[in-house]
């Protein structure tokens, strides 16, 4: 056979048009065009949930049970249009979609979804997707711990599977709803009900392997001698100290020795059944909720002092002070009300001075890692302040941070070691009458006394309020000192400020955008933001202290404690409904995107957690099978390709599968850029074929630099390119997908544009160059700036860029894809010029005035 029959056959075989399997080509591009459209609705139905979350929403459970079902229906459709595109190359995504859907119907039944099958976890071990496995409480020191600048005592849970193994190993859970459904019909009182299920978990058996896993963890926890260590031992039930306080309802042991870990595991769960949580359930129709108890263990602190820091005083909560409690040795004596204990009153605001003190007589104490009772203070120490100013004020500032992620007032539990070293114990919210703040309309007469520095200035990435002193940023090495409480202020958005946010009161940058990379960390850690806003590094001064209003956009002189009160302490929004709870619990199944990079080794159909996961995976799938085409130029034209006229060293063969060419086109192997009629095809190249977007002229590369290219392995598949030899442009009237190689640079475009808003999109990705990945990544720091100034969402990844844009109008498509064509020639050598840090903002100016800004002149 000759070399273009054995290429022919290479190509049906791949294509699958061999036999009886035959896919035309259209065939084949439409359903990649449904599976685009399916994202695209996807997408806009995860937006319209995570859009409620804000509490401003009132919603019932029908309007949650609705959006999960057609979520599940665009995912299951998009799974089957991209077999049918591949020949089946990935069937396992099947698994994944029934999997998660499960999960979503548990939730929406009221169940918990299981994260593992794991019984026992390490703290270190529980992700953003374990509340409900773990429990609240070591959810919640998981976050304190990425939180605060504060330590969090090493430990382990055991969570709900450990809890049902229980149940299950000694027959009881039949037994026990039935106990507590007499308990609801009111059959039986709850002291009755709370005394028998407490025998029947007290008298049962841990199951042998449940009981080595928990004896392991604690050994791990002090391998030298696990005997004489001694732990704490405390409830975390689902929802308790979160949605639902719980507070002194279920129990916890302090000072538990190794033999006594196993007993008091049984005494925390059979806890769950106190007459007191039976009845706090029934009154917060509470038993929709599964009943469970994971159990935390940690190893006790060698605490010298401990305490409680309540970050507003409940009684007056518009005093800017914190109200923290401390004695000697361990924090029972505060928490539970065993004596008397120092109070100090100390500033919320740095440097945090103590504003009054108490100095009670502490006579007891409860020593660390001393099995029994109580024992007497030192007289020299019963009428000591427990606390130094400088220990006083580390401990509110760690608080602080956490309450400016909870957003609300919360009660911190915390400990000084034998070092001086602040450890975290807990960390839950303060109930306070929520009237207590004033409400926004009362607060014009006070905001006019200030002056307003910027007003209706950029666009708000987290609506929120903050206040402190400016901290101007320029390069990564400022944030080493960046203070707690500041206000960072800078002229990009780059990935790396996102290590400082969670220390940070505002974030306020001169261009960037809501939906890129820093806005994301922003809105992570609920630290408010306002982006884009061109002057604020100019007006903003360094050490200023300034009040960030991210709600009305709007930036005060000085600090304004009434607008702060506001934010801490507004009425409750619907927050606290159930419903409102479910959405946040399907949220987290749901939205998450975890892949990023699709030459990870985890991008996979397996690896997907959730249905963000599964869709980015489908989208990329779909794109690089749509690509293969291009593997085998010599069957471009087969498929009505033209050659593109162009004195750019392009080579690019266009596939037109509908209205994509004018109706002038012949037979012809060339087309003429004027007899293009695809929209968005026409926009790019009218960008990417300018002038001003090329320089011609040889750039310098140095022997490191040349020999960095040479030696990268360079996956064109990376870029959605897997063109050698011609690019490749697949196009409709409304639709492009463009692969490019530029020498060593990929870029893949993808983007559709019709007659409804929502279902006009872009895509960009690009990577590659001559040079080292440092400059490689400054290039894509630049790229990523002047996309996010554009609106893009903007992911980077090394030196890899991916870029989207959606629910544009056409004008803005129409902006956009010009943007990028010019883009794409401006950054084709780009990574050679950024020899320094200092070269990103000359480069952004210059594109932004020079290139773009020449198009204002045409």
């Amino acid at each position: 056979m000759n070399t273009l029959g054995n290429i022919l056959k290479a190509i049906k075989k791949h294509l699958g048009w061999d036999g009886a399997n035959k896919i035309p080509f259209p065939d084949l591009f439409g359903r990649f065009e449904d599976i685009i459209q399916q994202n695209n609705a996807a997408m806009e139905l995860i937006a319209d949930m995570g859009g409620k979350t804000g509490g401003e929403y009132l919603f019932d459970k029908k309007y949650l049970i609705d959006k999960v079902k057609q979520l599940e229906e665009l995912v299951r459709l998009s799974a089957y249009d991209l077999n049918f595109i591949t020949n089946n190359q990935y069937p396992q995504i099947y698994g994944t979609i029934e999997s998660l859907a499960r999960k979503l119907e548990n939730i929406l039944a009221g169940k918990v979804a299981l994260h593992k099958k794991k019984p026992v976890y390490d703290l270190d071990e529980i992700d953003e997707f374990m509340e409900d496995v773990a429990g609240y409480k070591a959810y919640n020191l998981s976050i304190v711990h990425n939180l605060a600048k504060a330590n969090v005592p090493s430990g382990f849970v055991v969570a709900i599977v450990g809890f049902r193994n229980y149940l299950a190993y000694n027959n009881l859970f039949k037994k026990i709803e039935e106990l507590i459904e007499a308990y609801r019909e009111e059959k039986m009182s709850v002291e009755s009900v709370s005394h028998a299920v407490r025998l029947l978990i007290l008298g049962g058996d841990i199951p042998p392997e449940l009981r080595r896993e928990i004896l392991s963890a604690a050994e791990l926890i002090c391998e030298k001698s696990p005997e004489s260590w001694c732990y704490s031992v405390r409830s975390s039930a689902v929802g308790e100290g979160g949605d639902f306080s719980f507070a002194g309802l279920h129990d916890s042991f302090l000072n538990v020795s190794y033999s006594e870990l196993l007993s008091s595991f049984k005494k925390t769960m059979a806890s769950l059944y106190n007459p007191a949580s039976l009845e706090y359930r029934k009154k917060m129709n509470l038993f929709s909720m599964e009943m469970a108890m994971p159990v935390l263990f940690q190893g006790m602190v060698k605490s010298r002092v401990a305490g409680v820091l309540y970050t507003v005083d409940p009684n007056e909560p518009e005093k800017r002070e914190c109200i923290l409690s401390a004695s000697w040795g361990l924090g029972n004596v505060v928490v539970e009300d065993q004596g008397q204990v120092d109070v100090f009153r100390v500033s919320r605001v740095a440097p945090h001075l103590i504003i009054e003190k108490k100095i009670g007589s502490k006579t007891w104490m409860v020593a660390p890692r001393e099995i029994g009772s109580a024992r007497k203070v030192p007289a020299e120490l019963q009428n000591e302040p427990c606390l130094t100013p400088q220990e006083a004020a580390t401990i509110v500032e760690a608080s602080l941070i956490l309450e400016r992620y909870f957003k609300r007032p919360l009660d911190v539990e915390w400990s000084l070691d034998e070092g001086g070293k602040l450890w975290i114990l807990q960390a839950r919210p303060i109930n306070i009458p929520r009237a207590s703040g004033l409400q926004r309309s009362k607060l014009k007469g006070v905001l006019e006394g200030h002056r307003i520095l910027l007003q209706e200035r950029g666009t708000i990435a987290y609506q929120s309020i903050g206040a402190g002193p400016v901290w101007i940023v320029r390069d990564s090495k400022d944030l080493s000192e960046f203070p707690s409480g500041g206000v960072l202020v800078s002229r990009f958005a780059p990935p790396w400020l996102a290590r400082a946010i969670p220390r940070a009161s505002a974030v306020v940058t001169d261009i960037g955008s809501p939906t890129g990379h820093m806005a994301t960390v922003a809105r992570e850690f609920r630290v408010p933001a306002l982006v884009d806003t061109a002057i604020a590094t100019k007006i903003l001064k360094p050490g200023q202290e300034v009040t960030v209003d991210a709600e009305e956009r709007v930036i005060y002189e000085g600090r304004i404690s009434e607008l702060l009160r506001h934010k801490l302490l507004r009425p409750e929004t619907f927050e606290t409904t159930h419903e409102f709870r479910l959405l946040r619990r399907l949220l987290r199944r749901i939205a998450p995107l975890s892949l990023t990079d699709p030459e990870a080794p985890n991008f996979n159909a397996e690896s997907c957690q959730t249905f963000h996961d599964i869709m980015r995976f489908m989208h990329e799938k779909a794109i690089q099978a749509l690509a293969q085409v291009g593997k085998h130029p010599r069957s471009l034209l087969k498929q009505g390709g033209k050659r593109l006229k162009s004195d750019l060293p392009l080579n690019l063969v266009l596939i037109d599968v509908g209205g994509g060419f004018t109706k002038d086109v012949g037979r012809g192997v060339y087309i003429d850029p004027d007899q293009i009629n695809s929209f968005p095809m026409k926009m790019l190249w009218q960008g990417l074929s300018s002038p001003q977007a090329w320089n011609t002229e040889p750039i310098a590369v140095d022997f490191k630099d040349l020999m960095s290219s040479l030696t990268k392995t360079q996956s064109a598949e990376v870029a959605g390119n897997t063109l050698t030899d011609v690019n490749l442009a697949v196009i409709d009237a409304n639709y492009v997908n463009l692969s490019l190689r530029l020498g060593y640079h990929f870029t893949a475009i993808d983007a559709g544009v019709g007659p409804l808003i929502e279902n006009n999109y872009i895509f960009f990705r690009f990577i590659g160059g001559v040079t080292d990945i440092t400059q490689r990544s400054r290039r894509a720091g630049l790229l990523m700036s002047i996309l996010e100034k554009n609106n893009f969402r903007v992911e980077i990844s090394g030196d890899l860029v991916i870029a989207r844009a959606i629910h544009l109008t056409r004008e803005q498509m129409k902006d956009n894809l010009y943007l990028i064509g010019r883009l794409i020639g401006f950054a084709r050598q780009l990574d050679v010029l950024l020899k320094h840090d200092s070269d990103v903002e000359i480069y952004f100016e210059k594109f932004m005035n020079e290139i773009m800004g020449s198009t204002e002149n045409q």
